[in-house]
């Protein structure tokens, strides 16, 4: 049985391992010996049509990535429970230093069309979907 999605991602791999280790392999020891050290913490969808190191073209480490589903930021809880954004922001920002923060949107996105349909107590996309 095969399975060209994960076939194509081994092959993806592969060349980045020719690119970067092979290729450029001082880019990957230094971020390696050095540390990541990005300038800006990226919030973004984690809808996987949009792929922000594509869309950018960034190189490894020039970008700190939070993906979730509509790129949303939950309110600061200073509580004992988990907040993963709240936690990676702070990291960011506290740790790595990152100087801009950028949210990133795009058109289309079922979180948002999703929330929407809630806020408006309209039925969201996949209710609709059930209903037929």
């Amino acid at each position: 049985m095969s399975k060209p999605t994960v076939d194509r991602m081994l092959a993806g791999f592969k060349s980045f391992k020719a690119m970067y280790y092979e290729q450029r392999p001082e880019r990957v020891e230094d971020l390696v010996n050095m540390g990541q050290k990005p300038e800006v913490l990226l919030i973004a969808c984690s809808d996987s049509r949009v792929d922000p190191a594509i869309l950018t073209n960034a190189e490894p480490g020039e970008m700190f990535v939070v993906r979730n589903v509509a790129n949303l930021v939950p309110p600061y809880e200073p509580d004992e429970n988990y907040h993963g954004t709240s936690a990676a922001i702070e990291f960011a920002v506290r740790d790595l230093k990152v100087k801009d923060i950028v949210i990133l949107g795009h058109s289309g996105c079922g979180g948002m069309e999703a929330l929407v349909c809630l806020l408006y107590t309209s039925p969201s996309p996949r209710d609709r979907q059930k209903s037929r």
